[in-house]
């Protein structure tokens, strides 16, 4: 147990210097929160680096697949197509219209209906 939890640190932290929000773009954020700046508010920040690959940055909150609370900052890595499902879960509209990606896959959904 401890090896899988340090093995979890140590892919997170190489995954959080290949995705470095500082280097790349936001695109769209979500916030789960009641009340902004309390413990129990959790966001969720899109970006994409220059080389293409999007990730979400999840902040406070529940850590994605744990069911305890986490509090802290976790970074995963995600498809153009789950960033793009993502952004219609948490209704950012504006990313999809803005970032040419993903307009161009909410053209091509509205062929296939």
């Amino acid at each position: 147990m401890i090896k899988d939890i340090l093995y979890e640190k140590t892919e997170q932290r190489l995954l959080e210097k290949e995705l470095d929000p500082k280097k790349s773009t936001r695109l769209a954020e979500w916030t789960g929160a009641e009340h902004s700046g309390s413990f129990r508010n959790d966001t969720e920040t899109l970006y994409v680096n220059e080389k293409g690959d999007y990730f979400i940055v999840y902040e406070g909150g529940m850590k994605p697949g744990m069911e305890s609370w986490f509090g802290g900052s976790y970074t995963r890595a995600l498809s153009a197509h789950e960033a793009f499902a993502w952004c219609e879960e948490t209704g950012n509209s504006d990313a999809i219209r803005d970032h040419l990606p993903f307009f161009m896959m909410s053209v091509s959904g509205q062929d296939r209906g």
